[in-house]
């Protein structure tokens, strides 16, 4: 019942910010972005802030966007662009920006020389395990949500992801395979993976079978020691979203 009643308020209070309200456009909505660049560039920045992305990857795909050998948006395109890839966004219908923040970040972190990581992914249906690609420091859900090779599109046909990684629900429940779980390892610390924490605990109460080696996907950070990571997929998912009218896409 507590679980159930944390996964209500969780619902109801981090719903709210998806739901933006109409905003000021051009120079005006800019404004705290300008200092630097051209109105046209700062509104560009500004919306793809507003779109949930931190200031400095948005820099970053502004950047890509202007560059001549990609996709060369001129000065008085780049607003026009980032719109047009941000799609109907109000209903969480992204026309290419995502795909190509989750390629910029990915290229930011190998520059930054974050190591490759993978995880081993069992299906519960006895299907052939897979694998997926990562870099240090990302979560399974991250990899779920912007992974671009072929082990992180079969992934997301298995894992729904749906409260967008602020653990209120519990889509993304996996089941760390046993040579990698630690029950003494409070904090997932070195190669091996601990216990849930008791706020991760409450979400994955609500999960399908949860078992003592259940984990959400949104709170396994991936790091050098944990490359090799092996975890089974549970055979169904309680989606708390759909139970409670929330909205999918927070």
């Amino acid at each position: 019942l507590h679980a159930v009643r944390r996964a209500r308020g969780s619902l109801a209070s981090r719903a709210a910010p998806r739901r933006q309200q109409p905003v000021a456009t051009g120079a005006a909505r800019a404004a705290p972005y300008a200092s630097s660049a051209s109105d046209d560039e700062a509104s560009a920045l500004a919306f793809i802030v507003e779109r949930g992305y931190e200031p400095r990857l948005a820099s970053a795909v502004i950047a890509t966007l202007k560059d001549p050998s990609g996709w060369g948006a001129r000065d008085g395109e780049l607003l026009k662009t980032a719109e047009q890839l941000a799609g109907a966004w109000e209903i969480g219908a992204d026309a290419g920006l995502g795909a190509l923040a989750a390629a910029v970040e990915r290229e930011m972190a190998e520059t930054a020389g974050k190591a490759p990581v993978s995880v081993v992914i069992y299906p519960a249906s006895g299907e052939r395990p897979f694998t997926v690609s990562a870099l240090e420091g990302q979560t399974l859900r991250d990899v779920c949500e912007s992974g671009v090779d072929g082990g992180a599109r079969i992934l997301r046909e298995y894992l729904e992801c749906a409260c967008s990684g602020v653990m209120a629900c519990s889509t993304c429940h996996v089941y760390v395979r046993e040579d990698w779980f630690d029950p003494a390892n409070a904090g997932d610390s070195g190669g091996k993976l601990g216990p849930a924490s008791e706020e991760e605990q409450d979400m994955l109460d609500l999960a399908f079978e949860p078992n003592e080696r259940s984990r959400l996907g949104c709170q396994i950070v991936l790091s050098r020691e944990k490359d090799g990571l092996e975890v089974s997929l549970p055979p169904g998912a309680h989606n708390l979203f759909d139970e409670f009218g929330g909205d999918r896409d927070l």
